[in-house]
């Protein structure tokens, strides 16, 4: 854990690999998502190649305090890390959950969970997140450190 805290930029390279890795594995997959009544459809490999280009550019604003000798906030950093992972929980659980009818299949342990109210949560988590990194990022950029 706490060379993900020091090194956070490798952390989100590793998730852009997975998440392109995760797109050509789930190619031309529509994901229908009913939020109330308000229905959205994507396709899985778009948003995962998406996310993979986001989760670069997260890594490449980590890499440039190194470059620029500055340290990211450390709890801010794990704030970020933590709701970042909390966010991609249900979006890779549905991802991996599409069945042939391209549907999201209800796990019967887990009945009681809106699937599609939880991928909209995550979203608004995900949100969240980047609120937290861009504040993390630019307090510790312009900051001055000792």
């Amino acid at each position: 854990m706490k060379k993900i805290i020091t090194k956070p930029h490798l952390f989100f390279f590793g998730l852009a690999f997975v998440f392109i890795l995760l797109g050509l594995y789930k190619k031309d997959i529509t994901l229908d998502i009913a939020v109330y009544s308000t229905y959205f459809e994507f396709h899985a490999d778009f948003w995962c190649y998406l996310s993979a280009i986001f989760f670069c550019l997260i890594g490449l604003n980590y890499f440039s305090l190194i470059w620029a000798k500055k340290t990211p906030k450390v709890w801010l950093t794990i704030l970020h890390i933590f709701l970042q992972t909390i966010s991609l929980i249900p979006f890779i659980y549905g991802i991996f959950s599409l069945n042939s009818d391209e549907k999201l299949t209800q796990i019967n342990s887990f009945y009681f969970i809106d699937l599609d109210l939880a991928i909209a949560i995550s979203f608004i988590i995900f949100l969240c997140s980047i609120f937290i990194h861009l504040i993390s990022f630019f307090t510790s950029l312009f900051l001055k450190t000792k």
